[in-house]
């Protein structure tokens, strides 16, 4: 006979997910994410702390990761600017911004105001994931 058990430290909760994919850059929290089911769900769960909400996608509707945001405020001076995955929620002040979106040679640019909590959605389409370029090398 042949018992199985996995110490309790092995277990990684609904929580843990969210907590990896939560990040602060300057004085926006964000969260990006959304490989895999457990990434997608944990996403999904905590969206409503979150007034932008942005989608990367290809044409197909597939998500695609790996994207360049930039967060700019209505001076175009840059707030955050990092890599994110298909989704991507940030929390920011009230005020206007630039929301700019960069996969391989393109380029993907929004303007956005945001008014309190009500969230504002962005949708970046882009003409081929870059994942796809480097499995084509």
């Amino acid at each position: 006979m042949l018992i199985c058990f996995f110490p309790s430290f092995y277990s990684y909760s609904f929580a843990d997910v969210a907590a990896d994919l939560t990040h602060q850059q300057g004085n926006i929290s964000y969260m990006s994410g959304g490989i895999g089911q457990d990434e997608s769900d944990a996403m999904e769960a905590a969206q409503g702390g979150y007034n932008l909400r942005v989608l990367n996608t290809d044409k197909a509707g597939h998500y695609s990761g790996d994207i360049r945001i930039v967060i700019s405020d209505s001076k175009n001076k840059p707030l955050l600017d990092t890599v994110a995955g298909p989704l991507f929620y940030a929390n920011l002040e009230n005020g206007r911004y630039v929301v700019e979106g960069f996969s391989g040679n393109q380029h993907q640019k929004k303007l956005v105001t945001i008014t309190g909590h009500k969230p504002i959605r962005v949708r970046f389409t882009w003409q081929q994931d870059i994942t796809d370029d480097l499995l084509n090398q």
